[in-house]
């Protein structure tokens, strides 16, 4: 049976310091989900992170590394998995709902308190000008890819597109019917799961990406195997970015088709702006949960 237990949990407020700046950074918990059913290989837990403190403004994406998690039963709650590819940065700001969190396996049934150890790593641009890169009037230089030393530098390779273009790479990217029964048989799917997961995947691309561009989108293919790419926008005259009304993406990190669609034709001289991740605008700092309270 399960059980599903929501709670404001209170927790001692980790105090650390920046590796490369003595700006103080606060790490606490927020809301905790706990659901520990009979069969603990069905449940899990996840801790909502609030960032605080001096410069949490200038942090605009984030990655937690969980390094070791044990419940006060002496529960092992995180197990690596070498194989696996470490999570991508993801979107913050001090606004953000819901906050960043970090996922761990179900506590045992007894178990009143959690500990976590591990970092976070913080993405502040403004400590690197090379994390923004300006391409201008990049529409009059379509299905080539960009050439930007500090893209190339951080293996990002971005290709604005034509119509044709996209649609043409659009097709050859999506997944035959034939790799999906190959992926599922694999992985032990049923012939029904697999079925129902190649509908769902028909229904996703007809409503996403999937769409043909018109003359208020702009469209690219992007390869970015390490992760490094955090944003791409346009800007106008006065560097400031124009707000896409939509934004919808297909693909992985190896190649991903993008699409950003606007209020209004863009303007045939606008300017890209490409946010990548470098090693000076990042900042790691100790992720230390003692104590966190269980619902």
């Amino acid at each position: 049976m399960f059980v599903r237990r929501w709670a404001w949990a209170a927790l001692a407020v980790a105090l650390v310091t920046s590796r490369a700046r003595s700006e103080e950074l606060r790490v606490s918990a927020g809301t905790v989900e706990d659901t520990r059913p009979t069969d603990p290989r069905f449940g899990g837990m996840s801790i909502e992170l609030k960032l605080t403190g001096d410069g949490v403004a200038d942090v605009k994406a984030l990655r937690v590394k969980v390094k070791s998690a044990k419940d006060d039963k002496g529960t092992v709650l995180f197990k690596p998995d070498p194989e696996k590819k470490p999570k991508d940065f993801e979107e913050f700001s001090v606004d953000r709902q819901p906050k960043p969190k970090l996922s761990l396996l179900s506590p045992a049934r007894g178990a009143s308190t959690v500990d976590v150890a591990g970092e976070v790593e913080l993405f502040i641009p403004k400590r690197d000008p090379g994390t923004e890169q300006k391409v201008e009037k990049f529409l009059t230089k379509i299905d080539k890819p960009i050439a930007n030393p500090a893209l190339k530098s951080a293996k990002v390779e971005v290709t604005p597109l034509s119509a044709d273009e996209y649609k043409k790479r659009n097709a050859k990217n999506k997944p035959t019917k034939e790799q999906v029964v190959a992926e599922g048989k694999k992985h032990g799917a049923s012939d029904k799961e697999i079925e129902e997961a190649w509908k769902l995947m028909e229904a996703l691309s007809a409503i996403g990406g999937g769409d043909e561009p018109d003359e208020k989108s702009v469209v690219f293919e992007v390869k970015d195997p390490d992760g490094r790419m955090l944003g791409i926008d346009l800007v106008d005259k006065e560097g400031k970015v124009v707000s896409a009304v939509m934004r919808s993406s297909s693909g992985g990190l190896e190649a991903k088709m993008m699409k950003l669609s606007f209020s209004e034709k863009p303007a045939a001289d606008a300017t890209l702006l490409v946010t990548v991740r470098t090693s000076k605008s990042v900042v790691t700092i100790p992720l230390e949960l003692k104590g966190v309270a269980l619902p």
